[in-house]
């Protein structure tokens, strides 16, 4: 138990930030787009790297610089590419919730229709709702964020993976408290930003949300291209 609570804590360490993946899940619970899916595929991808990293992986990278540089300038790429992609979301926030226009249309037909004409103000009354991704891009997404993101092959593979191994045949249970604390980061963020999307269901709401990723992204690229790890 000693053990497994240890591995919790230090992955808690590690992942409890809003970095590029805890970022773009936040989103995802916020917009009720496949949490389920979103959350699922974040844990493997952290169970892939964990995984690899205690069975010595993160050895090889630590001891080999220009693989390390090369994920580096992969990592810069994607970040930035990612960065691209959450400003033009933002930018198109207004056609974010489609039905919106409808419900202002039908909100109009409701006011000039006569009193019991059957309008019954439905329009106003109507939920707005957000498009939903696919689920080939949501995997995508969610796995491209975990796995292709520098910094998780450091805390992860690297970091993680070398304390695992300073625990011997016990490494495992080290790196079945790790994986715990992914899953109970994960969900919380996701199922918790889904909670709250009730009150934040609206365009202005993705727009400053598409923003604060994309600047989230950049500056961790930028950390990356002129930092290192």
């Amino acid at each position: 138990m000693t053990i497994l609570l240890t591995g919790l804590l230090t992955c808690l360490a590690l992942i409890v930030a809003i970095g590029p993946q805890s970022a773009w899940l936040l989103r995802q619970g916020l917009r009720r787009d496949r949490v389920l899916l979103a959350v699922t595929c974040c844990i493997f991808g952290d169970i892939l790297l964990i995984a690899l990293g205690t069975a010595g992986v993160g050895a090889v990278l630590d001891h080999a610089p220009w693989l390390m540089e090369v994920l580096r300038w992969l990592g810069v790429s994607y970040l930035t590419w990612f960065a691209y992609r959450s400003f033009r979301s933002a930018r198109r926030a207004g056609q974010a919730l489609k039905p919106e226009v409808h419900v202002e249309l039908s909100s109009q037909q409701d006011d000039d229709a006569p009193v019991g004409s059957g309008g019954g103000g439905s329009g106003v009354k109507q939920a707005q709702r957000v498009q939903v991704t696919r689920i080939s891009a949501i995997a995508a997404t969610g796995l491209s964020v975990s796995i292709l993101n520098p910094h998780a092959w450091v805390d992860t593979m690297v970091v993680l993976g070398t304390m695992a191994n300073t625990f011997g045949d016990q490494r495992w249970l080290f790196a079945g408290g790790a994986v715990l604390a992914s899953i109970i980061w994960f969900s919380a963020l996701a199922l918790g930003g889904a909670a709250l999307s009730k009150w934040l269901n609206r365009p202005r709401t993705w727009q400053v949300l598409d923003i604060l990723v994309g600047a989230i992204m950049l500056v961790v690229a930028g950390l990356l291209a002129f930092s290192g790890f």
